[in-house]
């Protein structure tokens, strides 16, 4: 008898995009891909000097193991965002250190948990605690308005950067069986002396509410694999969709759109 096929696990990755696929923001071919294939999605410039920062700062590797070279000018020497990014991973350690973290891991996989997974950037002790530590390098550290803006008198609307901390905390807690903190450390590709580190509180009925909301997207996503996932059969997402090349659904002339007036 044919084994039943591993039941894919659910990130907080997974989560956003499955429900940004649900009300048509992402193309089903795309998060098929992703997700149940063994795709991992190009780096733009920003993820590679990000992941760069990260590997020099942590010495993790990035999702797809390898490790990610720097731009460099025709001269040899760095290009001036990752120099800036240098000075940065200097503020790294004085983070970690001025704040009384001792760094366990990185890169750590949760496993314990049936349905639900996650990367830690950082697993740390911090006064006698443990500590999961995400690491972020954005150009929006004063940003209100974007969804993925910084700025601290609007993040706690930022649900799509919030549901990494809740996630993980549950995670964690899990796993090791106590009380964990959960901390965003935020480094700017604009200013190298710009950086950020917030502890995200979180309560027990966010918890609560994140647990619910885990087994309902494990729930939906085995409808979509069952019910086969669908292109969105947009140009505009088609024409920058690493698929594109190989995707039979691809749309490679703008469609005509109508609006009545």
């Amino acid at each position: 008898m044919p084994k039943k096929p591993k039941k894919t696990k659910i990130s907080q990755s997974l989560m956003k995009n499955l429900y940004d696929y649900v009300i048509g923001n992402m193309c089903g071919k795309k998060f098929e891909a992703l997700y149940m294939g063994d795709a991992n999605i190009p780096p733009t410039p920003a993820m590679n000097l990000g992941n760069w920062f990260e590997f020099v700062a942590t010495g993790q590797l990035p999702r797809d193991g390898k490790t990610p070279e720097p731009k460099r000018l025709k001269s040899g020497k760095l290009s001036i965002d990752y120099v800036r990014m240098e000075s940065q991973v200097e503020n790294f350690h004085n983070m970690m250190k001025g704040n009384g973290f001792e760094i366990i891991s990185t890169g750590h996989v949760f496993k314990k948990n049936d349905i639900a997974t996650g990367i830690a950037d950082i697993i740390a002790r911090k006064d006698g605690k443990t500590c999961v530590v995400d690491v972020k390098t954005s150009g929006l550290l004063d940003d209100r308005w974007h969804e993925m803006g910084w700025n601290l008198d609007a993040l706690d609307q930022k649900d799509k950067l919030l549901i990494q901390a809740v996630h993980y905390k549950f995670l964690a807690e899990e796993e090791f069986g106590e009380d964990v903190d959960f901390y965003f450390a935020v480094f700017s590709t604009k200013n190298e002396h710009d950086c950020m580190l917030i502890r995200i509180n979180v309560d027990e009925d966010r918890i609560q509410q994140h647990i619910t909301d885990i087994y309902r997207a494990s729930q939906l996503l085995e409808e979509q694999i069952e019910n086969g996932f669908k292109s969105t059969k947009k140009h505009r997402d088609c024409v920058k969709c690493f698929l594109k090349e190989n995707c039979e659904y691809a749309i490679n002339t703008p469609e005509i759109n109508e609006v009545y007036y």
